[in-house]
């Protein structure tokens, strides 16, 4: 009795050896898959965090973008990694007891040298939009002496701008106006909507081919994904995307002209 008993848990230990081998396979992939989930879920939610900022720091600086991808580069250095070459080298020597500096000054050139196409895109006020409601301003400058009226320290520069007001809006026209197929108020183009792209580097092996291969087709035409993949390493990049709506706190102006003809920001 005992002999059948034990030939019978030698069979049973048999059978569940190739069941094992079968199961522990997709067990370690299935792993590798949620672990990288989790890795794209931070960059995710650090994208829109630096979205969110770059927004708000276009939104205290008149909508230009130059500010916006400085703030938006130097939060997504989080996801970068100092890389082994001559140039991090010299960076560490330049900024010799300052491992911190050394840090964010040589990520902050990696992301800007390596996500070369544009990171950051104002999608309203649109162009005609701004058109529409834009007014010729002037600011304020500092004076002194006989040039200031009445005494104080400032007078009206000589120079306008053109520029959507966002001042006394209680007391301008809020009335929606047709503007192409939308009725827009003048409180509405006082929004800023900003959308952000970063391409994301897959890090868990395997996961990231099962990831890549599966997004890949998808989203093959798509205008982001073209740009991650003309980065120098491509292999397992995809490109996730970020938005952010903020009100403006200061006038929204054409970034690079005054007159309003040739904008950077629309």
């Amino acid at each position: 009795m005992n002999s059948r008993s034990e030939v019978h848990g030698q069979l049973h230990r048999g059978q569940a050896m190739p069941e094992m081998l079968i199961v522990f396979p997709l067990a370690v992939i299935m792993i590798m898959v949620i672990i990288q989930f989790g890795l794209l879920y931070r960059a995710k939610a650090t994208l829109n965090n630096a979205t969110f900022l770059a927004a708000r720091a276009g939104a205290l600086d008149h909508g230009y973008t130059a500010n916006m991808k400085t703030v938006f580069f130097e939060r997504m250095t989080a996801l970068m990694k100092v890389p082994d070459t001559a140039t991090a080298r010299a960076a560490a020597a330049s900024f010799a007891g300052k491992p911190n500096t050394i840090k964010l000054t040589t990520l902050r050139q990696l992301v800007k040298t390596s996500h070369s196409y544009p990171p950051l895109e104002v999608l309203f006020p649109t162009k005609e939009v701004f058109d529409h409601f834009a007014v010729a301003s002037r600011d304020l400058m500092s004076c002194s002496g006989n040039s200031c009226p009445g005494g104080g320290k400032f007078r009206l520069s000589s120079n306008t701008i053109r520029q959507i007001p966002n001042n006394n809006l209680d007391a301008r026209n809020g009335d929606p106006q047709a503007i192409g197929a939308q009725r827009i108020s003048l409180e509405d183009a006082n929004l800023l909507n900003v959308r952000s792209r970063f391409c994301y580097a897959l890090e868990v092996p395997i996961a990231n081919y099962i990831i890549h291969r599966t997004i890949q087709q998808y989203q093959s035409s798509d205008m982001d994904w073209r740009y991650c993949q003309q980065m120098p390493d491509s292999r397992w990049v995809i490109p996730i995307v970020g938005h952010s709506i903020v009100r403006m706190q200061t006038p929204f102006r054409c970034e690079g002209d005054d007159d309003g003809s040739n904008c950077k920001n629309m």
